[in-house]
């Protein structure tokens, strides 16, 4: 079920069901006190229950990210501070920072590495307007890796902030699923409107990417001739 109702900053969204089946997603934030959900930002309210999980978030059409607390974001390393990594999450944007620690089971003497111009796939696990933006790669809900940490290889390309969030919070996303019937990808987006892709070789990791940056102009009617066209014009 998904439904969408136009909310402002300093709306209250009452919610009934327990924390434990809900997951916020951009632009919302949870009150614990009166358990109502508050809006950052204005736009759509967008409701998603899938089986005993509720998904809230914000569509809003800005073109600057900014980072709310459990958004899922792909950044690259630029350097590092003491124990913490300094990470981009946009270009011409003040960097955040992950901690060296911040991964599964990562202890002084055991941890990952990561070198300038690496990517990494993380969650924003502070975001204070008084402090600096913090990452982790921990899942939160079961204290391992759930897919987070470097990305290796593949090609990291931008979409539109609005079509990444479109991507991550629905599983049935028409370009996603005309392209598993093509091919067999990895693939991690993040609602900073970036996304990786990595597939078995390079020809078909680009006409995936190609199909993705440009689908966010097509009907919902016209992807599947469209991606078999430029898998076709790949020869593949």
């Amino acid at each position: 079920m998904t439904e969408q109702t136009l909310i402002i900053p300093g709306d209250d969204i009452n919610i009934s069901e327990p924390t434990s089946h809900m997951t916020l997603g951009p632009n919302i934030l949870h009150n614990i006190e009166n358990n109502n959900l508050i809006p950052t930002t204005s736009g759509f309210l967008n409701v998603q229950t899938k089986k005993n999980n509720t998904i809230y978030y914000i569509e809003s059409n800005t073109k600057r990210y900014i980072p709310n607390v459990n958004d899922f974001v792909i950044g690259t390393v630029v350097g590092t501070i003491s124990e913490n990594y300094r990470v981009s999450l946009n270009d011409f944007s003040t960097t955040v920072l992950l901690n060296q620690l911040a991964f599964p089971n990562a202890t002084k003497k055991n941890r990952p590495f990561l070198k300038t111009g690496d990517l990494i796939y993380a969650r924003v696990l502070r975001s204070d307007p008084d402090l600096e933006v913090e990452l982790d790669c921990i899942d939160p809900t079961t204290g391992k890796e759930g897919g987070f940490g470097l990305l290796n290889g593949g090609l990291n390309f931008n979409v539109k902030l609005a079509f990444a969030r479109y991507l991550l919070f629905n599983s049935n996303a028409e370009i996603l699923n005309k392209l598993v019937s093509k091919c067999q990808f990895e693939i991690a987006i993040g609602v900073n409107g970036k996304i990786w892709l990595k597939t078995d070789d390079l020809k078909t990791t680009i006409a995936c990417m190609t199909s993705i940056q440009q689908s966010q102009n097509w009907s919902k009617s016209e992807i599947s001739n469209k991606v078999d066209a430029i898998f076709k014009s790949s020869g593949l």
